[in-house]
């Protein structure tokens, strides 16, 4: 007789890794969002109807939410996850995820929030398609070997965009027709901020506290990375996230654009290339202490030829990048 048997946490981890990342995503329920929190609510009730885990161990990634049986992965707010030894994109990530056979979708915190109705028959949908797509396979003898996006598309679930910004407004890939005075931006924008470009921004629940950054794209208002959350402060989370991003314009070959940051003290730690942080060393910021090591070598090692850009919020309002929770 031939046994199929249901996959567990140790087996979708690499083993070698499966500790650090443990000990990781302990830390992420420890910090969990309030997005997060009433996500979870529903997702580990009866009422779903699917068992889902969360925080969940694949190789060397970590899930927000995972559902085992259909390989279904729902993430909050492009939450990022990331080896101990390096910075790995959102993208990446989920491409990786889908290469391995599963599928991912997102959510903001606007939208557990504000359209928690709309996000659950979201994740229902994508379940009946998932059956209905491995029910079809089945019935005609085929091995379930395409990708999520094509699965997608046979369905009609369309796939959603990896980030949104802000400014975009309602739920996830809505589009916000720009001012009639700019055609090179989905987003309205002043007209004295350049675009193509990126935003960048850091949040803090304290200081210190639970620290995440992130990276926008002014011109498609698409999340670019995410990193966090982390023990740590707002200015080093501002610090990174603009080292972040010079380091991966560098690795993709991005030379037409600019960066923003509403961060002075940021700026001027960049350019004097010297994370200026006051912020106690110890066993529960380490790790965060080991990311600005990294990002202060490469400053000394790399030519920065990039613009970076104070953001004007008094003139132009929050950076696009803002997690708004203010």
């Amino acid at each position: 007789m031939l046994l199929i048997k249901t996959m567990y946490i140790y087996e979708t981890a690499d083993e070698i890794e499966y500790e650090l990342l443990k000990a990781n995503a302990i830390k992420n329920r420890q910090y969990e969002t309030q997005a997060e929190n009433l996500l979870w609510l529903y997702l580990k009730g009866k009422q779903s109807g699917y068992k889902f885990r969360r925080q969940h161990v694949i190789k060397q990634y970590i899930a927000d939410f995972i559902n085992l049986k259909y390989k279904l992965i729902v993430e909050i707010d492009g939450k990022y996850h990331f080896r101990d030894e390096q910075i790995i994109k959102d993208e990446e990530r989920t491409r990786d995820l889908e290469q391995w056979g599963y599928r991912v979708i997102r959510f903001t915190n606007e939208e557990i929030f504000n359209h928690r109705e709309e996000v659950i028959k979201k994740i229902k949908k994508t379940i009946m398609a998932i059956e209905s797509y491995n029910a079809d396979q089945i019935g005609g003898g085929q091995l379930n070997t395409q990708t999520s996006s094509q699965t997608n598309t046979q369905s009609g679930v369309q796939p959603q965009q990896t980030g949104a910004s802000p400014l975009s407004g309602g739920l996830r890939g809505a589009v916000v027709n720009p001012p009639s005075y700019r055609n090179d931006t989905v987003l309205p924008l002043p007209k004295e901020v350049r675009c193509p470009s990126w935003a960048v921004d850091a949040a803090c629940s304290g200081n210190p506290g639970p620290m995440e950054y992130q990276c926008v794209d002014l011109q498609t208002g698409a999340q670019v990375f995410h990193f966090g959350p982390v023990q740590g402060t707002n200015n080093i989370g501002e610090f990174l996230a603009i080292v972040h991003a010079l380091a991966l314009m560098e690795k993709q070959g991005i030379t037409d654009k600019v960066i923003y940051s509403d961060s002075y003290n940021a700026i001027l730690w960049v350019n004097k290339k010297h994370c200026k942080t006051t912020l106690e060393r110890n066993s529960k910021t380490e790790q965060l202490y080991q990311v600005i090591a990294r990002a202060e070598q490469w400053l000394r090692t790399h030519k920065v030829t990039t613009p970076i850009i104070k953001w004007e919020t008094k003139q132009w309002g929050e950076i696009p990048a803002d997690f708004g929770r203010k």
